[in-house]
C-alpha cells in the first residue's frame, strides 16, 4: 500500500469519477484504476462500486476514508516540515469559507498569502457554516471560516477561534413605512415580508431563533447578502443582515433604523480538527488570517 495509491482512492471518491481524479492527480486514468484495484487486492476489501457514470465509495470505504484522509494529512505534513526547513517552498491547503469572511477577510487575505507562498497551492470553497464544518471534520478541509454557534454538537472535534465580530441590522427599503420610525419593535415585525438566507447558513438560524418569522411570511431564501440587499431595496421584503453586507450594491436604498432590542451579533471563528496538528503552510494562513482579522477589530 502507497500513499499515492490512497491519494487516488481519495480523489475518485471526492470527484466520483476516474476522470476527474485523474485530471486532479495528473496521470492517466487506466494508471489511476490500476493502482486503486491493487489497494483492493492488498487491502482486501472492494473500494469503489463503478458505475456507468462514474464511481461511489463502497460501505468499506465510507469507513476507511477518515482513515485515509488522516494518513494523507500526515504525509503531506511530513513533506512541508521537510520543505520548511530551507523556506516553504512547496505544500498545499484548502480553506472553506461563509460569505462574511469572504466579504471581510478574504480579500486581503488570499493576495497576501499568495504573494507571500507563490508555491503553495491554495484554493477556497465558499459555503454556509455547517456545509464548511462538515468538510473540514470529513478531511476535505484543512481550515474553515464559520460562523459560531452555540450548539456543542455542531463543533465536536473542532477547535474553534474567534476572527471578527459584526453587528447584525434590521433593514428595509427607504420607502418603507419602518424606515420612518424613531424605534422599530418587535411587535412593529409582524405580518412583515422576509428576506432571508436559506437553511444551513448561520444568519438563517440567528433570524429563526430571534424573530421567528412565520413561514408565510418568508417570501425570499438567499444564500448572498447581495441578493438580500437587492430584494429589500427592491421592497420584496425586510431582512436582518450584517453591517458589512450594507457597503454592497444597492445599499443606498436600504435604511436601517433604531430598534428596542440591541443588535445580536456574528462572529466568524477560525475552526481546524482537533485531532491533528496543521501543517505547515496551514500554519501560515492561520498567521495571516490572524493577522488581518487583528487590523479589521482595530478599525
Amino acid at each position: 500500500m502507497r500513499s499515492e495509491q490512497l491519494r487516488y482512492l481519495e480523489a475518485a471518491i471526492r470527484h466520483g469519477s476516474l476522470r476527474k481524479a485523474a485530471q486532479e492527480v495528473g496521470v492517466g486514468q487506466p494508471t489511476l484504476s490500476q493502482q486503486i484495484q491493487r489497494l483492493e487486492e492488498d487491502l482486501n476489501v472492494i473500494l469503489l462500486i463503478r458505475r456507468a457514470n462514474g464511481v461511489l465509495p463502497s460501505a468499506e470505504a465510507r469507513i476507511l476514508l477518515p482513515h485515509i484522509r488522516q494518513v494523507l494529512q500526515a504525509n503531506r505534513a511530513l513533506r512541508e516540515e521537510a520543505g520548511l526547513i530551507n523556506g516553504l517552498r512547496s505544500g498545499s491547503v484548502r480553506l472553506g469559507a461563509v460569505a462574511t469572511a469572504s466579504q471581510i477577510l478574504l480579500p486581503r487575505v488570499v493576495p497576501l498569502y499568495r504573494n507571500s507562498f507563490p508555491n503553495v497551492r491554495f484554493s477556497v470553497w465558499e459555503s454556509g457554516s455547517q456545509a464548511v464544518r462538515d468538510s473540514v471534520i470529513s478531511g476535505e478541509l484543512d481550515l474553515g471560516l464559520v460562523v459560531g454557534t452555540d450548539d456543542p454538537a455542531s463543533s465536536a472535534g473542532l477547535t474553534s477561534t474567534d476572527l471578527i465580530f459584526d453587528e447584525v441590522l434590521l433593514c428595509v427599503s427607504r420607502h418603507h413605512p419602518l424606515a420612518g420610525k424613531s424605534t422599530v419593535s418587535i411587535d412593529d415585525l409582524e405580518g412583515q415580508p422576509w428576506v432571508v438566507s436559506a437553511h444551513g447558513y448561520a444568519l438563517r438560524e440567528l433570524v429563526d431563533r430571534t424573530f421567528s418569522p412565520p413561514a408565510q411570511d418568508i417570501v425570499y431564501e438567499t444564500t448572498t447578502p447581495h441578493t438580500s440587499l437587492l430584494m429589500v431595496a427592491a421592497q420584496v421584503g425586510i431582512a436582518m443582515l450584517p453591517r458589512h453586507a450594507l457597503r454592497g450594491y444597492g445599499a443606498d436604498e436600504i435604511a436601517t433604523p433604531a430598534t428596542e432590542w440591541d443588535p445580536p451579533r456574528l462572529t466568524v471563528c477560525l475552526i481546524r480538527r482537533t485531532d491533528t496538528q496543521p501543517a505547515p503552510a496551514a500554519r501560515k494562513l492561520i498567521h495571516a488570517l490572524r493577522e488581518v482579522s487583528a487590523e479589521w477589530s482595530g478599525k
